[in-house]
């Protein structure tokens, strides 16, 4: 609170080499994220592993390449089914069918389940 009241609801500290962009209060807030979304929508780099990853991966990247690589991983994740079915009901659903499949080459009637 003391740096607030001395420098205002937007200021600059320095953690390391490093300037980072301190917002205070609600009003400042919602500018920075609302009114100037983009220029704010990046993410840190963390040192450590910044030399494994060099910025890729849907948690790592930042910008276009950040963009890009979350349109291609919900593109992805769509062509799986998610947001449809879950795999488990899918799986599930598979395996009754095989079961069904195995009784009727069997000559078993009944349902799945059944005398199991």
């Amino acid at each position: 609170w003391q740096l607030r009241e001395k420098y205002g609801d937007v200021f600059t500290v320095h953690l390391g080499p490093r300037p980072v962009v301190i917002l205070c209060g609600t009003e400042a807030i919602r500018e920075a994220l609302v009114d100037h979304a983009e220029a704010f929508s990046g993410r840190g780099t963390i040192a450590v592993v910044e030399p494994v990853f060099q910025e890729y991966g849907v948690i790592f990247s930042n910008g276009e390449r950040w963009k890009a690589l979350r349109r291609f991983s919900l593109a992805t994740m769509r062509d799986f089914g998610m947001g449809k079915r879950s795999v488990e009901e899918r799986i599930q659903e598979e395996a009754q069918c095989l079961v069904e499949e195995l009784r009727k080459s069997q000559g078993r009637p009944g349902e799945p389940g059944e005398g199991d």
